[in-house]
């Protein structure tokens, strides 16, 4: 199946990526690899525990599941990551559906009707699409392990949303947000550099406050002017990236590069040459400092107001589903031992994982 026609139609499945799968690397998020998930293409009745359930969410007397055999269909857009990577990646796919579920919850009680013309001409369109790269929507659908009533619901779902977004996204209202985010439009640039001392988004209260003192020890350090931000960061920061010798410079950034928005909340807030407090993203904890600042250009309003549109649903969505989240019971099982497939034997002579490599003489 096309690469490009399998994820449009598995992207029919996901609202938005409110949590999204899995986490990207902290300067740069990275679009997803080929295919080669766990059995991406096994038929339902060949995996065992399909319609297990992996996750409850509860708002009132209104409840639904995320299935084992959902995260299938969503994994089955990456490759298989490493074993130690997978618990995570599990939990991040899982709170992705979770969202999703919220956001759906939240669609039903607005009550928006659906012309069942415009679900056929949806579906209409991912046929051609198909068509184009010699496929038929059957074969598609089974490859997907997704069947036609499921497709049917979910674009049910992304109809509702895009008419709660026209209903909101008046040009009195997106102008505001063209105000409030001036920075992300006009392509304003910081240079910024970091410190970053590890910890696990897990990791016990205690921990972390451990990793955030001594973050305040190195940034009392450099309040005194005992060594400069760039001599700490080759000492302290953790960041394999731009460790050693860089500084902790991260060169300049927009708003659109893709770096995590717990980072670019503060350094684009930051004055030029000022340090920030302990920052904690899913890495651990920053310093961040600003070392310069390129204004950009505000364009006209008509001529943007597309994306305007695009971002301002992005925080639509994001910012629904964390007041969902706040009101809902969500209940997440632990990875299925089987969610992954075993690795293939290893032929003989070959040397077992983690074993010394010999090395060659010079």
């Amino acid at each position: 199946m096309g690469r490009s026609v399998q994820a449009g139609l598995l992207s029919i499945f996901i609202l938005g990526a409110v949590a999204g799968a899995p986490t990207p690397t902290f300067a740069q998020a990275q679009p997803p690899a080929a295919p080669a998930g766990p059995q991406a293409s096994t038929p339902r009745a060949q995996i065992p525990g399909y319609n297990d359930v992996v996750a409850t969410v509860s708002e009132g007397n209104v409840s639904d599941k995320v299935t084992k055999g959902e995260v299938i269909t969503f994994l089955s857009r990456y490759p298989i990551p490493a074993a130690e990577d997978r618990d995570q990646l599990y939990r991040n796919v899982v709170d992705s559906l979770v969202n999703t579920k919220l956001l759906t919850m939240f669609l039903n009680r607005q009550k928006i009707a659906v012309d069942r013309a415009k679900v056929d001409e949806e579906i209409s369109r991912v046929e051609s699409s198909l068509k184009q790269d010699k496929q038929d929507l059957e074969t598609a659908l089974k490859e997907n392990n997704i069947d036609l009533k499921d497709m049917r619901a979910e674009l049910e779902n992304r109809i509702r949303w895009s008419e709660y977004v026209k209903a909101k996204a008046t040009d009195a209202e997106l102008q505001r947000y063209l105000n409030d985010n001036k920075d992300l439009f006009s392509g304003t640039q910081v240079r910024a550099s970091h410190i970053l001392l590890r910890v696990d988004p897990d990791a016990p209260s205690a921990d972390k406050e451990k990793v955030k003192q001594k973050l305040l020890g190195i940034k009392a350090q450099l309040d005194a002017n005992k060594m400069s931000f760039a001599e700490a960061a080759n000492k302290y920061s953790e960041d394999p990236a731009n460790a050693g010798t860089a500084g902790g410079d991260l060169d300049y950034i927009t708003l659109r590069s893709g770096f995590i928005t717990e980072f670019t909340d503060v350094a684009f807030r930051l004055k030029k040459g000022s340090i920030s407090g302990p920052v904690e993203t899913p890495y651990g904890f920053h310093l961040i400092q600003v070392t310069d600042r390129k204004e950009g250009k505000l364009p006209d309003f008509e001529q943007i107001k597309p994306a305007v549109v695009q971002y301002y649903a992005g925080d639509l969505q994001k910012n629904i589903v964390t007041e969902e989240r706040k009101q809902a019971k969500i209940d997440v099982k632990p990875m299925p031992k089987d969610l992954f497939p075993a690795a293939p034997a290893a032929p003989a002579g070959t040397p077992a994982a983690g074993a010394a490599t010999p090395k060659t003489s010079r």
